[in-house]
């Protein structure tokens, strides 16, 4: 694991040990270490020379508690107030929150106030991350529940148990195609009631993040980075071994 004292990260040889949600497909993905934001954290410190890369699986609170009490180096998701003994990154992705609910219940969801009254199923931590005034209406439903499985989000949406599901788009599509290989689909409507949101990494040490966000940019330059987008992860890493992307 990396000190706070590293003046060059080209001169490390200890691992970057990163904690990330199991559960949030296609950025990550357990299979390989892989998905859309692993791949682009793997290849950005990969340009700056830093190869050794330690992936920890664990829910998004405990992985803020693991980078306060620095047993982590980097976690990917952490609540987006601001902490004095956190550095954040330049940003990895977008994610595009949305609620999601059946057609046949017909509702109409155009703001964060229309959730009032509804059961409804979000990530976990979802009260940390998503913005005003969201937390004040979860006071409002009806129900209220938040899993670390986002699989269950989808079941438990296409079986009628709960009335909205609160979850990143593309994670939404990715389980979705999942489900339905095995299940039949409800026609459901997709509203857009949160903003677009930058979603950085988080480091113990200033240094380190300045290397990682360094790395960064030049991927972004060279193309490497918008490889990365085009795939969910685990086909990205087979291109690695059949080609070498610059």
């Amino acid at each position: 694991m990396l000190c706070s004292n590293i003046s060059n990260a080209e001169e490390v040889s200890t691992k970057v040990i990163v904690a990330a949600n199991a559960h949030l497909p296609p950025y990550v993905i357990p299979t390989n270490d892989s998905g859309i934001q692993l791949e682009i954290l793997k290849a950005a410190f990969k340009q700056q020379g830093l190869s050794n890369i330690e992936v920890r699986y664990m829910s998004n609170l405990r992985a803020e508690q693991e980078l306060l009490l620095g047993k982590v180096d980097v976690a990917l998701n952490f609540p987006v107030h601001n902490h004095s003994k956190v550095y954040k990154s330049n940003s990895l992705v977008k994610y595009q929150n949305v609620a999601v609910s059946l057609s046949a219940n017909n509702f109409s969801i155009s703001s964060i106030y229309d959730l009032r009254g509804k059961s409804v199923l979000a990530f976990q931590h979802a009260i940390a991350y998503l913005q005003a005034p969201y937390k004040l209406v979860v006071g409002q439903l009806q129900s209220y529940e938040e899993v670390t499985n986002q699989e269950a989000q989808i079941n438990n949406l296409m079986k009628g148990w709960v009335d909205v599901i609160i979850l990143e788009r593309r994670v939404f599509l990715y389980l979705l195609n999942k489900y339905a290989k095995n299940n039949e689909l409800q026609p459901f409507k997709v509203h857009a009631i949160f903003s677009e949101a930058p979603r950085p990494s988080f480091f113990k040490d200033e240094k380190l993040r300045d290397t990682f966000n360094n790395g960064l940019d030049q991927i972004v330059k060279t193309g490497q980075y918008h490889t990365i987008l085009q795939f969910d992860g685990i086909e990205y890493a087979k291109k690695l071994n059949k080609t070498t992307v610059k």
